[in-house]
């Protein structure tokens, strides 16, 4: 079995700030757990100081694709949604 790359883009519930962005960022490092690899995270500007955080995974083909991931991300405190944008085979 290959594997499966994700982007999920992940909303907070309101504007952040540079610090509360790396306090989102980093509990979403401790969110993601095995088999699950984290492969990035890049905040990404949306309009008038509104921005998300993309987040790129790497999950085994066979464990049960990315959504799990993206429910339980949008789960946490602070986010609004999260939301699988994009998902390939490497």
């Amino acid at each position: 079995m290959g594997e499966v790359i994700a982007l999920i883009r992940v909303m907070p519930t309101e504007i952040l700030n540079d610090e509360q962005m790396d306090e989102l960022k980093r509990r979403i490092e401790r969110k993601i757990k095995s088999p699950a690899k984290l492969t990035r995270i890049d905040i990404r500007d949306i309009a008038f100081g509104l921005r998300s955080l993309d987040v790129t995974v790497v999950v085994p083909d066979a464990e049960g694709g990315v959504d799990p991931i993206a429910e339980e991300l949008a789960q946490m405190d602070g986010v609004e949604s999260a939301e699988v944008v994009d998902v390939g085979r490497i």
